[in-house]
């Protein structure tokens, strides 16, 4: 089979691409890009008018959270995926925080095999960094590489013990493995449900200060500069921390940052009347907060924007603010949220594209995530000017905690296509 996408503005953040022109699809792959192509491939057996949409590599998402195995009341693979193309997003890394944890060869293997059979996306297993994420002995990293897993994290539950980190630092260097860490510390959160500071207060609410990304942040980037490890750092949430990232990439560590596109778009006094909607970890920071992390975005500084999709059932977000879930659902939102500083200009359309495209590709060493002769046709065709309204029932995801409910976005994606085959179409 071939295709060819005509009549499309070209859009490739790695080459810096955007133009009118063509692509040919072919067993698969990209075959030609032709910028200034008026009409489809002529060898094409088949051809798509795009009608001016943008045509762009599919996103890629670092970050989310299913329910399956142990919780598919919350998220299945195959609800999640089907989500997930609705957005935009055709690969996706799957955290291991499930019951039971994927911390074996074998949890590994189900969710590869799995993916195979439900889901509609590229699905990526992340393996645990210790057993039964609890923190006290080494998970089978090595392993589980083997099988497949593309990182190794603890997921929401940073790692306390400095001694276990360093030693799975270690190891993961020596097999070329990369650490994805939340930088916290968890004495400094305490009990803390949103961003620290006068609002909390105001709120009656316990606050989690900056401080403890700060101080979880420093350790993480001390232990990565001595192991040699490749560490990704994960939904960084204030510019400061992305100063001791610089400092650390200066003493020659390989270090990735990624922020959550929610924190992009909201500030603290988003929870307004106790929106749980709007509680999630690391909280919505004030506002000046989240426009200097905007600017860090523009600046290179942030390697990747992640969904951090964590799907919640209603009975565990409909409760006082402080004893509801953390968790927010984000993979039908995460390409509109970044179009938002399209339009509202601080970034340019390919800034937007980068972090989410060709940058997440290449920290964990994909091909997908690029315009380019023989690269995976995973494409997406958007509308830059659709005005939509995100409203929680219409969502796909098996839960539908967003805090977008009840929002007017633009940009919307119409149609997702997975190694040349459309996969989804508004």
């Amino acid at each position: 089979m071939s295709l060819s996408i005509y009549n499309a503005r070209l859009l490739d953040p790695a080459t810096g691409l955007d133009e009118t022109g063509a692509v040919l699809i072919e067993h698969g792959l990209l075959t030609a890009i032709s910028p200034g192509a008026t009409g489809p491939h002529s060898d094409a057996k088949e051809s798509l008018d795009a009608g001016g949409l943008c045509l762009a590599p599919g996103l890629i998402d670092l970050r989310v959270k299913t329910g399956e195995p142990g919780d598919e009341q919350k998220e299945t693979l195959a609800t999640a995926s089907r989500a997930a193309v609705a957005g935009g997003v055709t690969s996706l890394v799957v955290m291991p925080d499930t019951k039971p944890v994927i911390d074996d060869v074998a949890l590994v293997r189900f969710i590869s095999d799995r993916a195979k059979t439900s889901a509609k996306a590229r699905i990526y297993p992340a393996g645990a960094l210790t057993t039964g994420l609890k923190g006290e002995a080494m998970a089978e990293i090595g392993l589980m590489a083997d099988a497949g897993a593309v990182l190794f994290t603890n997921g929401d539950e940073p790692l306390q013990n400095a001694s276990i980190l360093k030693r799975a630092m270690t190891y993961a260097a020596s097999r070329g493995a990369i650490i994805m860490s939340r930088p916290d510390d968890r004495a400094l959160k305490g009990s803390g449900v949103m961003n620290g500071g006068a609002f909390a207060a105001r709120k009656g609410l316990a606050g989690i200060p900056r401080e403890a990304e700060w101080i979880g942040a420093a350790r993480d980037l001390m232990l990565a500069e001595t192991t040699g490890c490749t560490l990704i750092l994960d939904q960084v949430s204030t510019p400061r921390t992305l100063e001791l990232v610089a400092k650390s990439r200066s003493e020659g560590a390989s270090v990735f940052t990624t922020v959550a596109a929610h924190s992009l778009f909201f500030n603290e006094l988003d929870i307004g009347d106790y929106l749980t909607y709007c509680k999630v970890n690391p909280p919505f920071r004030d506002e000046d907060t989240r426009l200097a992390m905007i600017q860090a975005l523009k600046a290179g500084e942030i390697d990747a924007v992640v969904s951090a999709h964590d799907p919640q059932p209603p009975e565990e977000k409909r409760l006082p603010f402080g004893e509801a879930s953390f968790g927010a659902a984000g993979l039908e939102t995460t390409l509109a949220a970044l179009l938002s500083l399209v339009h509202d200009g601080p970034l340019s359309l390919l800034e937007a594209l980068a972090p989410i495209t060709c940058r997440p590709a290449d920290m964990i060493g994909l091909p997908q995530g690029r315009l380019a002769e023989e690269a995976p046709a995973d494409l997406i065709l958007f509308d830059l000017g659709k005005p939509w309204l995100c409203e929680r029932e219409h969502l796909r995801s098996r839960s539908t905690n967003s805090p977008f409910d009840g929002r007017r976005l633009q940009g919307r994606v119409m149609q997702t296509f997975i190694a040349g085959e459309c996969v989804f179409t508004r």
